[in-house]
């Protein structure tokens, strides 16, 4: 049964741990206060309709993540589509890789993100109360910014290399 040139041509990966960026737990609840102070900048400014349309602006901008993310990852790499769910552990909120990923993908899609997001957040500037929009600009770029900070910090690597998302750190490794 145990072939031994069939064991001898078995294929092994093995990936290098390139870099380690560990997440601070300070920068974990400074985002999130951020988030209140907004929300209470709204209300204050608005009143209740500010409060209203903020939990609508993080709604739509979440359907509008998961809506492109999904299009995209469909579009650009059909194989990695499974990889990719909604989170919701701190600071990654919302549809990103449960998985590793690709570095160059994930720029790919976070770059077609951002501009897609901005977009339907101005479409929308001329009809909806300004409370809307100010929510969803803000809740688009918020929802961005940990994903921003990390291709920020990885700039300078290879695209080829992969990237682990977890809750306290991410790793970066290569072939």
């Amino acid at each position: 049964m145990d072939n031994p040139s069939a064991l001898s041509d078995a294929t092994f990966y093995h990936y290098k741990l390139i870099r380690k960026i560990a997440l601070r737990p300070e920068s974990k609840y400074s985002y999130m206060a951020t988030a209140l102070l907004v929300v209470s900048a709204l209300y204050l400014i608005y009143g209740w309709i500010g409060l209203v349309y903020t939990v609508v602006g993080v709604v739509l901008m979440l359907l509008v993540h998961a809506l492109v993310l999904r299009i995209t990852v469909r579009r650009v790499d059909k194989l990695s589509e499974k990889r990719w769910t909604f989170r919701r552990d701190w600071p990654w909120i919302g549809p990103l890789p449960i998985l590793d990923t690709q570095l160059s993908l994930f720029r790919r899609l976070h770059f077609h993100l951002f501009l897609v997001g901005c977009c339907i957040a101005g479409l929308f500037y001329p009809w909806a109360h300004s409370s809307l929009v100010i929510a969803m600009v803000y809740w688009h770029l918020w929802l961005l910014t940990p994903r921003i900070k990390l291709l920020l910090s990885l700039r300078r690597e290879r695209g080829d290399g992969v990237v682990r998302l977890e809750s306290k750190e991410v790793s970066y490794y290569h072939q």
